[in-house]
């Protein structure tokens, strides 16, 4: 049996309205994250295989693990990350590598201090962009 015409290019159009649906849906996922944070701090920076970001108050320390020191990034908080329990996160803005975690929450343990750990074993420096935020 044969489809009419019209179903056919309904069906076919389905796909292309549903990509750009799970983009906005995954960005929108993404920003979300952050919302309702107690604070954030911005970061660019360059990382040559494995560094550390060090974060206590409203001080960012960047450790290199592995690979070449690089110039130190910059940063900017819109607060200190608070000397609380609080859950901290990250979100990689610009960048290639997936390989982005927080490898340290902030406890009385460690006077609060978080750690984000950034993985880049693609060969040289690459630039990054991180949004780290805690709640």
């Amino acid at each position: 049996m044969f489809a009419h015409p019209k179903h056919i290019e309904v069906t076919m159009k389905r796909p292309i309205i549903i990509v750009p649906f799970l983009i906005l849906v995954l960005a929108y996922a993404a920003s979300a994250q952050s919302e309702g944070a107690l604070g954030k701090v911005y970061w660019r920076g360059s990382v040559d295989n494995k560094v550390h970001l060090i974060i206590r108050g409203n001080t960012l320390e960047q450790r290199t693990v592995e690979g070449q020191d690089t110039e130190p990034g910059t940063f900017s908080f819109t607060s200190s990350l608070p000397e609380q329990p609080v859950t901290v996160g990250v979100i990689r803005k610009e960048g290639k590598s997936k390989k982005i975690a927080v490898v340290q929450q902030p406890t009385a343990e460690n006077l609060f201090t978080a750690i984000v750990e950034v993985h880049d074993d693609g060969g040289g420096a690459r630039e990054y962009i991180l949004e780290i935020f805690w709640r």
